[in-house]
């Protein structure tokens, strides 16, 4: 079996000219992973982020923040020596299905209602409550009258997994002033949904409490092997307010019919097949119109996603440009400056280490274009290992005056 190692490059690639690398194929198996699955969820995804426009910028942020996440978690599986074989299920790139993964579905500032998968029972979700009431519920999750609860499954039936949703508009208090139970006005004894607000949409198979939290079940049954609960809140001007949802797994749901990361990028290894996210075969010119070869992608169009970071393929070391596309290069010691630049970076975390167990060093400046390493002293016969977002980006070899030098090249 192939190893692969997101510490040699755990930048998303984009322009994949010839995808039949292992660490190519990885990002390929994960962008299809993160593009089926807002295909799936796109009823609610498309307008799920918080202060971020409806539609095609809710579809790129959906992306962005879970592959980070994803990318993140394999990178810390392999930083304590555990086997990709944990990371959850996915699909190699030939199969047709989508693959259900702990999701970052909503994200905003309302109070988020946690919801966990009982394995055990029937496989299905809950939510913990500490009583039978609408007051007792919303003050035990700092809710308030005429919030959304929307509530998400990913279920398992008959091989396949289907995604339901259902809402309940909070209102909190009978008539009389008296709680009133959560149970009786949204599933009767007899089953039913006697609730007549025309904003609830009940979609709910079971919806029954058990000594502490409510259970349930939505649309045609099956196990629940993914669920979540999104807070929703209109403020006076019309906005709308949301909670944080990740989606929360129960892996003994899966069952054998998927596999882990590791055989998902076994399997697609060498596959020839055109990537979910493509690109124009024509759009592969440098950025800004000049011709320049130190940035492969064009940026802010070309099918780029805005705000995305993205990373020039040359680095200035000691004031001399040079190219750090193949990840290992040399300058003349001592190593007493590095810039590295780009577009998009500045949330982006550059950090450095000598001979890569050093102390971290931290960029003397940074800001969306670039950050600068100075003042640093490495020595001849030692490396310094430059990091973006906690990933291995390139190393420079610190060697004697009157060195080889290859590799330079004058900016």
């Amino acid at each position: 079996m192939k190893t692969i190692n997101l510490q040699v490059d755990g930048t998303l690639n984009r322009h994949v000219k010839n995808p039949k690398t292992s660490a190519q194929t990885l990002q390929r198996v994960l962008m299809k992973v993160v593009s089926m699955a807002y295909v799936m969820l796109k009823y609610i995804c498309n307008h799920s982020f918080e202060g971020v426009s409806n539609g095609f910028q809710c579809m790129n942020r959906f992306k962005k923040v879970n592959l980070k996440y994803l990318r993140e978690r394999a990178a810390t599986l392999q930083q304590y020596g555990q086997s990709l074989n944990q990371f959850y299920q996915f699909m190699p790139l030939q199969s047709e299905k989508w693959s259900p993964f702990a999701a970052i579905i909503s994200q905003g500032q309302l109070p988020q209602v946690s919801v966990s998968i009982d394995a055990e029972g029937g496989h299905k979700a809950r939510v913990n409550a500490p009583s039978r009431t609408y007051a007792d519920f919303v003050k035990a999750w700092g809710l308030q009258r005429g919030d959304q609860l929307t509530f998400v499954t990913v279920q398992k039936r008959e091989g396949n997994y289907e995604v339901n949703y259902a809402r309940i508009v909070l209102n909190p208090r009978n008539a009389d002033g008296s709680g009133a139970p959560m149970t009786t006005e949204i599933v009767n004894s007899q089953g039913e949904f006697p609730c007549s607000n025309w904003k609830n949409r009940l979609n709910f198979l079971t919806f029954d409490f058990d000594t502490d939290h409510f259970n349930f079940v939505l649309g045609r049954g099956g196990d629940v092997v993914a669920a979540g609960i999104i807070v929703s809140r209109k403020d006076r001007s019309g906005g709308w307010f949301r909670s944080n949802c990740q989606l929360v797994l129960n892996e003994a749901g899966f069952g054998n019919d998927l596999c882990s990361l590791m055989q998902a990028v076994e399997n697609s290894y060498g596959v020839n097949e055109i990537d979910i996210e493509s690109e124009f075969y024509l759009n592969n010119a440098g950025s800004a119109g000049t011709g320049s070869t130190e940035d492969v992608t064009p940026g802010g169009s070309g099918g780029v996603t805005p705000g995305e970071p993205l990373y020039n393929n040359f680095a200035t070391i000691n004031g001399t440009s040079q190219t750090v596309s193949g990840g290992s290069v040399t300058a003349t010691a001592p190593i007493t400056s590095v810039v590295v630049s780009g577009t998009n970076l500045t949330d982006v975390t550059f950090t450095a280490k000598v001979d890569g167990t050093g102390d971290t060093i931290t960029p003397t400046s940074h800001d969306a274009t670039s950050a600068s390493f100075t003042g640093l002293n490495v020595e001849a016969g030692h490396n310094l290992v430059v990091y973006h977002g906690g990933i291995v980006w390139f190393t420079i070899t610190a060697q004697p005056a009157g060195g080889s030098g290859d590799g330079w090249e004058e900016g």
